[in-house]
């Protein structure tokens, strides 16, 4: 497909959206967000809120990066739990995450950008020979560790509910494709 092409797309796919959605679907949420859930996930093309919810508009507050990390976009989440007040966190894994791949299989060789984006996950992910899917499954739970220490307080006064789930697209968990299960609520391990 060449560039224009790909803009064609993306214009033809808007206007069936408008098309199908209608005026009135906006006035709801015109003149503010109000999300239930920040939504902290994988910037992989396979995952999506819509694996959770039907329609995610004005639910889901979304921050994605590779390995669904905390610290790649801290500033963004804080301004999820902290200003837009969502009374859920969830840090969505996945199955199959290219990034927990390149973390483990060593990066040395990556750009600088995607290297320090990786160095996050040091801490969560000792050099060892677990599994993908046992590496991927800690990644989430460290990454709602971060979340029980930095958030602590709205935890303890039920404000937030902090929850790492992963979505199963490869039925790895062999508990059916696209399944998500949760693995830890308010740090408490579920698996």
């Amino acid at each position: 497909m060449n560039k224009k092409s790909y803009i064609q797309e993306i214009l033809k796919s808007n206007q069936l959206f408008i098309e199908r959605t209608g005026k009135d679907f906006f006035t709801a949420y015109q003149n503010g967000q109000d999300p239930q859930i920040t939504f902290v996930t994988c910037a992989d093309s396979r995952v999506h809120s819509e694996a959770l919810q039907e329609s995610s508009f004005n639910k889901f507050f979304t921050i994605r990066n590779i390995g669904n990390q905390i610290y790649s976009n801290e500033g963004s989440v804080d301004y999820g739990i902290l200003h837009l007040k969502t009374p859920v966190l969830l840090i969505l894994g996945h199955t199959d995450c290219g990034a927990i791949k390149a973390y483990t299989a060593g990066y040395e060789q990556e750009s600088d950008s995607i290297k320090n984006e990786l160095n996050h996950l040091i801490p969560a992910i000792p050099k060892s020979s677990n599994s993908l899917l046992e590496n991927i499954k800690m990644n989430i739970h460290y990454q709602v560790k971060i979340c029980v220490e930095k958030y602590n307080n709205l935890m303890i006064s039920n404000e937030l509910l902090i929850i790492g789930a992963i979505y199963d697209f490869r039925n790895e968990l062999n508990e059916g494709f696209g399944k998500v299960k949760v693995i830890s609520i308010n740090g408490q391990i579920e698996d």
